[in-house]
């Protein structure tokens, strides 16, 4: 039998030596402001070093397809792992996917996830993103960020100020015009932070689950704080963190479940 460094043969830098182990540690925040190392924050890089994972494949390829108007898969999905799972690495590909479509082409992730998804190409669509250890909680509130993002926020400034959460319908004219994907991590770590007005970050993710069309939403998450507090609105089967978007004219309802990654 073959020693398995022969037959999974590692990258040059773990064979030299050189292997710095502070790449693991992906942060969403990082890769959107340009910052961090090129192992993430470089598509063609990410996606030539990221092992295409039966789950990660189909991961994209199940939001590919709903963000290109098709009505196969859920609005909202909670990417559940042990820690150091990939949950972060999972909505780094899903950022790289939708806002580098060349990258990882002609071969690599990128195609497998078009292949599976039966799409010739990824569809065009809004990403928003917002990560809990980077958000400040003096600054904006989930919602604002996320109109801010999105250029609405006039329509959520008063709501932003006062961090009282938007009704459904208000929500739905932030996120109604375009297809839109929203990734969100560390969620519990921002309701650590953000507890004067934690009641109303639930209030805020259970109307967004409720307004969205067509949406896939990503939300990455799971920590006990924020759970117990979706417990005591939703009971006790609740998903760690939810919210539900708009893609293409397709009109379907957002619910809430669990996938493995």
């Amino acid at each position: 039998m073959k020693p398995w460094h022969e037959i999974a043969v590692p990258h040059p830098d773990i064979r030299a030596g050189k292997f710095d182990e502070s790449v693991f540690a992906a942060d969403l925040s990082d890769v959107v402001a340009g910052r961090g190392p090129l192992e993430y924050g470089d598509a063609e890089t990410f996606f030539r070093k990221t092992y295409p994972t039966q789950g990660l494949v189909n991961l994209l390829a199940v939001i590919a397809s709903r963000l290109s108007g098709q009505k196969a898969g859920n609005a909202v999905i909670q990417i559940q792992t042990p820690f150091g799972g990939g949950k972060t690495h999972s909505l780094i590909a899903l950022y790289h996917l939708f806002t580098n479509s060349q990258a990882g082409r002609p071969a690599g992730p990128v195609s497998q996830v078009l292949e599976k998804a039966q799409l010739d190409s990824v569809p065009a669509v809004r990403v928003v993103t917002f990560t809990g250890t980077a958000a400040d909680p003096l600054g904006r509130t989930p919602w604002g960020e996320i109109a801010e993002q999105l250029g609405h926020y006039t329509l959520l400034a008063e709501h932003d100020r006062k961090r009282r959460a938007p009704g459904k319908d208000l929500l739905h004219k932030v996120l109604a015009d375009k297809p839109t994907l929203l990734l969100m991590d560390e969620v519990a770590e921002y309701v650590v932070k953000a507890k004067d007005f934690r009641e109303q970050i639930v209030a805020f993710f259970s109307g967004a689950d409720r307004s969205g069309e067509g949406a896939a939403p990503v939300c990455a998450g799971g920590h006990a704080s924020f759970q117990c507090a979706l417990r005591r609105r939703w009971g006790a089967g609740a998903a760690s963190v939810t919210a539900g978007l708009r893609a293409g004219g397709s009109h379907l309802h957002a619910g809430r479940r669990r996938r493995n990654v």
